[in-house]
């Protein structure tokens, strides 16, 4: 049967599990280079003779490389396609990762994990824009929340498998095998992904600072990235707190804190696949305001039973499940309406959705890295605070055409 078309151009088929798996590999190298390593942070400390907040500015230098090259790879994807920015950007991100195993000292580090967010970030940037250009609303949650699975599973596999590696390898061979990663991705998209952006849809002529004027004046437009950003917020600055919070204030070993880190991604994978029904039912707004409400009112009883009593890990663990469930359940609506407030220029869209949704996210996790990493209440504090935020942007959105 033929595909409907769109007057944007975009396919009105069902989105393919295929091809949001394909999305799914290149959008998980980011990821995956966040998780990999977790276990050996505070042997990496150690070694380098640094403390864990040194350390764990190389999360904070990642994550600034994943916002800041969010926009020109948009602005290039728009005007010269998607498939060329993808490549040399996952080109990047294998040279980098080889810089990183090669790093002589932490500032070494610190320089080397920015470019490699640099190239990770084409992944991210590419492939939102990908969906864009097929899809939009419920159909394009659905091919994300493909995508999210895929990149869920990360969180899940990569501190496991890092924990395990590390018995068999320095924290130097984690590096090199996401390079290798890099190289793979790299050989599957010049093979196997087409072009989804036809040079008859190219905005050649748009100038590229009116394209994000027009995007950093349109209300709805910067409401939902800034609650994209905030959903992002959850597990990266859990991620941050968590290598140090877990051993040295639970007195947990490395695979063990692995394993619990990987039950909180389980929970979040499971609420992506159910976000676009519930999109669709209760509307994006909604949604997102029903989860902030009972994210708000779980942190305050697990600060208030922390301040009157010391809070087990069992607490502390079903506090941090539920956070990444609603967390899951945000993230593809926010992302979906973001996109859809911006009308086209997909490309543009998605650079400055990315740009500023992590750049909430590095500001977040080089806040977690200068608090106090033995006790709880910092990082709830700052988990607290972002589902707050998000709630009073639902708020603010409440009424707006198109919210």
């Amino acid at each position: 049967m033929p595909h409907a078309t769109t007057p944007a151009g975009r396919t009105d088929s069902e989105p393919s599990l295929l091809l949001g798996i394909a999305f799914g590999f290149l959008s998980s190298l980011g990821p995956f280079a966040i998780d990999l390593y977790l276990p050996a942070m505070p042997g990496m400390a150690h070694a380098m003779a640094a403390d864990s907040g040194a350390v764990q500015r190389t999360l904070s230098a990642f994550f600034l490389g994943l916002a800041l090259a969010q926009i020109p790879l948009g602005t290039l994807g728009d005007r010269f396609g998607r498939r060329r920015p993808l490549i040399g950007g996952l080109a990047l991100f294998a040279v980098a990762s080889i810089a990183c195993a090669m790093a002589t000292s932490l500032t070494m580090l610190i320089a080397c994990r920015f470019l490699q967010g640099m190239g990770a970030c084409a992944g991210t940037a590419s492939v939102r824009a990908m969906i864009r250009d097929r899809h939009s609303g419920h159909r394009a949650a659905q091919l994300m929340a493909f995508t999210f699975l895929i990149i869920g599973i990360s969180p899940v596999l990569a501190p496991l498998a890092g924990s395990y590696l590390l018995q068999i390898m320095t924290w130097r061979g984690l590096f090199a095998l996401l390079a290798g990663g890099g190289v793979i991705a790299l050989v599957a998209v010049l093979l196997f992904l087409p072009e989804s952006l036809p040079p008859e849809r190219r905005l050649h002529q748009l100038p590229m600072l009116e394209s994000y004027r027009r995007l950093l004046t349109a209300p709805a437009f910067l409401g939902w990235t800034i609650v994209a950003g905030l959903a992002t917020t959850i597990p990266f600055a859990f991620v941050t707190a968590a290598p140090f919070l877990y051993t040295q204030g639970f007195g947990l070993t490395g695979h063990q804190y692995s394993l619990l880190l990987a039950l909180n991604a389980v929970t979040s994978i499971i609420a992506t696949q159910f976000a676009p029904s519930l999109m669709r039912r209760l509307g994006a707004r909604r949604l997102v305001s029903i989860a902030a409400t009972i994210a708000i009112a779980a942190t305050a009883l697990l600060a208030l039973t922390t301040v009157a009593l010391a809070v087990s890990i069992g607490a502390f663990q079903i506090y941090a499940m539920l956070l990444f469930t609603l967390a899951g359940l945000i993230l593809t609506p926010a992302a979906i309406s973001a996109l859809d407030a911006a009308g086209g220029g997909a490309g543009a869209a998605t650079g400055l959705l990315g740009t500023l949704q992590l750049a909430i996210t590095a500001l977040a996790s080089g806040a977690v890295s200068l608090l106090p990493s033995m006790t709880v209440l910092p990082l709830i504090g700052l988990l607290g605070g972002s589902f707050t935020l998000m709630a009073v942007v639902m708020l603010g959105l409440g009424g707006r055409r198109g919210a």
